[in-house]
């Protein structure tokens, strides 16, 4: 079980994300965090951080903040993970591959007709559906899910113009 610490959040406008140092096991680890994730609080250059603190009652494994226009918010470390790191247990890749485990399992097709499909090797299939591994695959990963009858969504949608 993972247990992060927050020990440095920062906002970054230029990027607009926060800048997130986390420690785990007694290691450092930076990560970024979009603001775009805050999508109900509306976070932006033009609605600044007042306030970013650590909750220390908390074993310093949550955060809250104060924007400009006086809305306020919070977020564990876990959080954090989920955004940002492909290896956390509970990541949007990782619960997609879970899910076409079950869905490839229960349909019993073998590795090499579903590697014939994608075109690549056995090897490689089993390798894009191995949990808390980061895939560069993932391409592959998203023709498996198709292939498995999900469909991918994505929603972009543009940023307001200054």
């Amino acid at each position: 079980m993972r247990n992060p610490k927050f020990k440095e959040v920062k906002p970054n406008y230029r990027k607009n994300v926060l800048e997130i140092t986390l420690l785990e096991r007694g290691k450092a680890k930076k990560y970024s965090l979009p603001f775009a994730v805050f999508r109900d609080k509306g976070v932006s250059s033009k609605n600044r951080f007042v306030s970013i603190t650590v909750d220390r009652e908390l074993g310093d494994q949550a955060v809250s903040f104060v924007l400009e226009d006086g809305s306020t918010g919070d977020f564990p470390a876990d959080f954090v993970l989920y955004y940002c790191d492909p290896t956390y247990h509970w990541s949007p890749i990782n619960q997609l591959k879970r899910a076409l485990k079950e869905k490839l399992g229960s349909s019993q097709l073998s590795v090499r007709v579903l590697a014939d499909a994608l075109d690549t090797s056995p090897s490689q299939v089993v390798r894009l559906l191995q949990e808390n591994k980061a895939s560069k695959q993932i391409v592959q990963l998203f023709q498996l899910a198709e292939l498995a009858g999900y469909q991918i969504v994505f929603n972009l949608r543009k940023k307001k113009a200054a």
